[in-house]
């Protein structure tokens, strides 16, 4: 896969949607491409508004600094920010017209070559309620971009 193409984006929405009905929590999820550019965007039934922002700009974090969001979660995580107070993260909060997003469901999509071809994010399922979270979500649905073509 050397691009997010609307075929990709929208085997990752269904998939992703499937998961969110096994955690039983709807969601919305975005799929980007290799500049942040939303491809495809689903809000299930009874996800709310919020979501909405909060997943794009998910899938936009995690191809902006080509990684998890997971990663900036921790950045501004006091428990995890070093020795020196204020160091970490905190410098990117203002970042990009404050489109970046500190809390964990957005995940990078990469080619064989391990560049950023785009990224997904997910928001609507509470943390720590059972195994799923708007990470493994996102996860699921990267997945069967790969499921599918095998």
């Amino acid at each position: 896969m050397d691009k997010v193409t609307l075929n990709i984006a929208t085997t990752i929405l269904q998939a992703c949607e499937r998961w969110a009905d096994l955690a039983g929590y709807p969601c919305s999820v975005a799929v980007a491409d290799a500049s942040g550019t939303v491809v495809a965007f689903h809000r299930m039934d009874g996800a709310t508004p919020m979501t909405t922002d909060i997943a794009i700009n998910k899938a936009f974090s995690a191809v902006y600094i080509g990684g998890p969001t997971l990663r900036l979660a921790r950045m501004i995580d006091y428990r995890t920010m070093g020795p020196i107070p204020g160091s970490g993260g905190l410098g990117l909060l203002t970042q990009n017209k404050l489109r970046l997003v500190f809390i964990p469901g957005g995940i990078p999509m990469v080619n064989g070559k391990m560049e950023v071809i785009g990224g997904i994010g997910c928001s609507g399922i509470p943390d720590g309620v059972g195994e799923i979270s708007d990470t493994t979500v996102a996860q699921a649905g990267y997945a069967a971009v790969y499921e599918e073509n095998d």
